[in-house]
């Protein structure tokens, strides 16, 4: 797993805060979506967007140097399914600032409180890349329990988050979805399949190196992924 390690920590340089340099509304807002910003358990302000007004909720956490933006049309497409749909800015990325930069896990957390407020009773999350990374780790940790985490292509370890460790005492549902040919995130991702001490747990390889978010181009990703939300 050291070749794991290695690699991901190459995708932990800073994020840049694309907000910080321009005062323009939010482009990504369609009419009918949203924003607000949230505190983080350790004060860290996470901007995000909300979608639709079902009592399943889902949190949207971005890949690396995104933000919300990377789920939108999918957000959009869950709140037509009958969800509620939060994208979030990870801290120090998009509109979202402050806090420890390792802590992406109490952004999750901080869109998870804010979707039950709203009126969600159950709770899923999926995240892209580090944003799968830091939603395994959500999970493992918040309480009540949400309901159901997926991971697309996310790492063993991302800025000090162990997703390895959170699989191994966690029992929430999970699934992963990775391909074949991302060989950075290949290997992790059925690592974390045979780790996760949940009993609800499965993993789609599908072919080709479609990373993170972009999987859900695929129909067959996309199919099994709103059946796992749905159930």
């Amino acid at each position: 797993m050291k070749t794991i390690v290695a690699l991901c920590l190459a995708f932990a340089l800073p994020a840049v805060s694309f907000a910080a340099r321009s005062a323009t509304p939010d482009p990504c807002i369609q009419p009918g979506e949203t924003p607000f910003t949230m505190k983080a358990a350790d004060s860290a302000t996470v901007y995000g967007v909300e979608v639709g007004n079902g009592t399943t909720g889902v949190v949207l956490a971005h890949q690396y140097f995104s933000d919300h933006c990377e789920f939108m049309d999918f957000a959009s497409e869950l709140a037509g399914a009958g969800f509620r749909a939060l994208a979030i800015d990870f801290r120090y990325n998009g509109a979202s600032t402050g806090g420890n930069a390792s802590r992406l896990d109490l952004d999750v957390a901080a869109a998870v409180a804010r979707l039950r407020t709203d009126g969600a009773t159950r709770i899923k999350l999926v995240g892209a890349s580090m944003g799968g990374t830091a939603s395994l780790v959500a999970a493992a940790r918040i309480r009540p329990v949400v309901d159901g985490v997926v991971s697309l292509s996310g790492p063993t370890y991302f800025r000090g988050l162990n997703a390895v460790q959170a699989v191994r005492r966690s029992r929430v549902p999970v699934r992963f979805l990775v391909s074949r040919e991302d060989r950075r995130f290949a290997p992790g991702a059925t690592y974390l399949m045979r780790s996760a001490a949940a009993k609800d747990k499965a993993i789609l390889r599908l072919s080709g190196a479609g990373h993170g978010s972009s999987m859900l181009n695929v129909p067959a990703a996309k199919a099994f992924v709103l059946a796992f939300l749905a159930r």
